[in-house]
């Protein structure tokens, strides 16, 4: 019998992200074992504290096990990403996910990494014409200058627009800020957090009328394409 095919899942908050990886099952349409880890898995409250951004630092937003959201400082998180990937490459994974869209530099493994955010970011530029207005929805206010500098394209007009994908009323969120970005104009949105589901996909989409491209959806065909 063929050996099913094995993926690593790593989540820059804590283990297991029921709420991620449930739906890329879903998504990726293919039999696979997860293994998950977590940057956070193991510490304390006051050890996360610890971890997040000084002003001027890259901010990440990610959620703990209880469902509380967290800031973290990307510098105080890539070692801990890099224990996770070495502690899944020794359970034997054949790759490995990071689940969340920012900029990370290059991990050392002997196992693919899958980084999503720079392939989501040029697929969905890709598809943008010029002149075009591309809607980003983001997690967090303070993470606006890094998507500004991140979705930059000549002859692009970018609407920057910011809703939490956690917490009981994100949806309702979601909905009033979608209609600001349809108000807006644009002609696409990218939806640039893994925490946003398929179901505020399918909000925004009904909200504004036009395409929308998320993050969940690119990993998933990204894994279907490496996985053969």
């Amino acid at each position: 019998m063929d050996k099913r095919l094995m993926i690593g899942m790593i989540t820059i908050g804590q283990s297991p992200r029921d709420d991620i990886v449930s739906e890329l099952k879903q998504l990726m349409g293919i039999k696979a074992e997860i293994a998950e880890c977590g940057a956070l898995d193991g510490l304390s409250r006051s050890e996360i504290e610890k971890l997040a951004p000084e002003p001027g630092e890259y901010m990440l937003v990610t959620r703990l096990i209880d469902g509380s959201p967290v800031r973290l400082a990307r510098s105080k998180i890539v070692e801990k990403m890099q224990q996770c990937i070495d502690s899944l490459v020794g359970r034997g994974v054949d790759l490995n996910v990071i689940l969340c869209s920012g900029e990370w530099p290059k991990f050392s493994s002997p196992k693919l990494v899958v980084v999503p955010g720079e392939a989501f970011c040029g697929f969905t530029l890709g598809m943008v014409n010029q002149g075009d207005k591309l809607g980003i929805m983001i997690p967090d206010e303070d993470q606006v200058e890094v998507a500004e500098r991140k979705w930059n394209k000549e002859n692009v007009k970018l609407c920057i627009a910011v809703a939490s994908p956690f917490g009981l009323t994100a949806n309702d969120e979601v909905a009033r800020i979608a209609k600001s970005l349809e108000e807006s104009g644009v002609d696409l949105v990218a939806m640039d957090c893994v925490g946003y589901t398929m179901e505020k996909k399918r909000i925004v989409q009904e909200v504004t009328g036009k395409p929308v491209v998320l993050v969940r959806s690119v990993i998933a065909n990204i894994i279907r394409e490496v996985a053969g």
